[in-house]
């Protein structure tokens, strides 16, 4: 279960009288019936930990909204905590946290290719290929980074043993760069792992003044930023800048709270944090805490913000909202003179990409 989800929990706990007075009556939706083709904006809502509720919608260039496409097409449910996704083209891989399943999809028909299962002791996070032939899926509990064929799907033992809890993966200067964070607490991690692709072998690790880092994302300078997410509770995060050639630290900007997502929108650095998107000049190394806040988006204190999306074809964003957490979200789309719209989504949602 990826910490953001443990965090919407802890808020719906505690907020649970005010949750369900939010969530009296929700419209319901017939599920549509599959299209020739998908074509758009793909979203991903992670679901609920333990109920399958992962889902992939579309919205249409013309503005409709295909919920669920992925069982409309496959019939079948997408499985249990859609955790990380990634295209290359026409095709596109799933990582299904929960499910302990990696599934692969053609475009933009969104027919399942095929499915990956991992053994009972993994905990898949994130799909990265290195190859037409080779490619890796990180494991978060049981210390294994497993590679396999992304042609078939076939699992290609042995796999790589490696440092617990990993997070997220980058290919950057020849070399793979793993996120070694916390889980739960007592539970902690401050490293950084980096490994040879060539010989599938773990080189080192870096450790960080900082614990539990998560979100990495290559700079366009050539160095690795990585989101430190602190201990959520006494220990706030930390933005860490690494020099991947010399395999050294250059920066290091202590935040306010924790980070939770890292993106590249033209030159600037946007960040999830615990109550907005924030903006991160990479450069100077100044933090925006307010660029785009929930008071901006006009929602109360006990939403989640669980992603976002910059649409350059609209020049617009789209902001994720769990809300409270285990209920239908929202995606909300704010043009530069405010919000434009607010439409209803799956449980978590969390990931937006446009395709073609």
């Amino acid at each position: 279960m990826s910490r953001l989800r443990e965090r919407a929990r802890q808020t719906w706990r505690l907020l649970l009288l005010v949750a369900l007075a939010s969530c009296v009556k929700k419209p319901s939706r017939s599920e549509a019936p599959p299209a020739p083709a998908y074509r758009g904006l793909y979203l991903l809502n992670e679901g609920q930990w333990t109920l399958s509720n992962a889902s992939l919608d579309v919205i249409a260039p013309d503005g409709t909204y295909y919920e669920d496409a992925y069982r409309s097409v496959n019939r079948t449910p997408l499985g249990d905590v859609a955790n990380a996704w990634w295209r290359s083209g026409d095709t596109l891989w799933i990582v299904l946290n929960g499910s302990r399943l990696l599934r692969c999809l053609s475009l933009p028909s969104l027919r399942k290719l095929y499915t990956v299962s991992f053994p009972p002791s993994a905990s898949p996070r994130e799909f990265l290929p290195l190859s037409s032939h080779r490619a890796y899926v990180n494991s978060l509990l049981d210390g294994t980074i497993y590679r396999l064929d992304p042609r078939t799907g076939q699992l290609i033992p042995p796999h790589i043993p490696i440092e617990n809890y990993a997070e997220s993966m980058v290919w950057l200067a020849g070399q793979v760069w793993v996120s070694c964070g916390n889980y739960a607490y007592p539970h902690r991690n401050n490293k950084l792992a980096y490994l040879d692709p060539a010989r599938d072998s773990v080189l080192g690790y870096l450790s960080l003044p900082e614990e539990n880092p998560g979100p990495l994302l290559p700079l366009p300078n050539g160095e690795l930023l990585v989101g430190c997410r602190g201990n959520y509770a006494d220990r706030p995060g930390m933005l860490v800048h690494v020099d991947p050639i010399q395999r050294t630290l250059t920066r290091t900007v202590p935040l306010q709270g924790s980070v939770y997502r890292l993106a590249l929108y033209g030159d600037q650095v946007y960040f999830l944090s615990d109550s907005a998107i924030s903006r991160y000049d990479w450069r100077t190394g100044q933090v925006d805490y307010r660029f785009l806040t929930r008071s901006h988006l006009g929602l109360p204190d006990y939403h989640l913000i669980y992603g976002f999306f910059y649409d350059s074809l609209k020049s617009e964003w789209i902001v994720l909202n769990a809300k409270a957490g285990g209920v239908r979200g929202e995606a909300i789309f704010v043009a530069p003179q405010g919000v434009r719209k607010r439409l209803p989504v799956g449980v978590f949602p969390s990931r937006i990409l446009r395709y073609p």
